[in-house]
């Protein structure tokens, strides 16, 4: 690999913590597309999948690119210690994303989906906001970026933001059609979105 990082220990870190996280997400995430039966599916929403990979690549490209522009430039180059800061973001938000995803058990899809069977989750990071799956990812690559210390990859983190809104606002409206009174209730009650106490 191309060295980014001024040490090779800060280096090895980094892509341990980065491949760890990425490994557990992809198979927490997607074994459910296996394990639940798709009979019970009621509606699903397919376009937004791939805006959502085509976000997350975007970010995760765009950063290792400015990461080697700032290193090389020395513009834009945040100091060492953003990669410790990072790589806390990185972990923090793939373990509110698994919980979130846990908790959310046999109804979670990566596909925008509602099952038959579907109810409204309320209890754990539900509890705290509406999407924490996605305000976990949105934390991570907020992580990624930070540890490749460049000052422009941040901003790609309102990209993020963007689609993930724009996806989480379908799937609320899909929720709504369904499921009726009980989500406008919840809703009602867990105001934020995708980060507690933030937005």
């Amino acid at each position: 690999m191309i060295p980014i990082f001024e040490t090779q220990y800060n280096e090895n870190l980094f892509y341990s913590v980065y491949f760890i996280v990425f490994s557990v997400d992809f198979i927490i995430a997607y074994r459910n597309m296996w394990v639940r039966r798709r009979a019970g599916a009621k509606e699903r929403e397919f376009s937004t999948f791939f805006i959502f990979i085509g976000a997350l690549f975007f970010t995760i490209f765009f950063s290792f690119f400015f990461g080697y522009y700032s290193y090389f430039s020395g513009i834009g180059e945040l100091p060492e210690a953003f990669i410790y800061v990072g790589l806390v973001f990185m972990i923090a938000g793939e373990s509110f994303r698994i919980w979130a995803i846990l908790t959310l058990g046999k109804y979670f899809s990566p596909v925008v989906t509602v099952y038959s069977d579907q109810r409204v989750i309320s209890w754990g990071p539900y509890s705290l906001v509406r999407h924490p799956a996605y305000g976990g990812i949105i934390i991570l690559l907020l992580g990624v970026a930070l540890s490749l210390r460049s000052l422009f990859s941040l901003p790609l983190v309102l990209v993020d933001i963007a689609v993930y809104n724009y996806r989480a606002n379908l799937e609320e409206r899909l929720l709504i059609q369904n499921l009726g009174e009980e989500y406008l209730d919840y809703k009602k009650r867990v105001k934020k979105k995708f980060i507690p106490y933030v937005f």
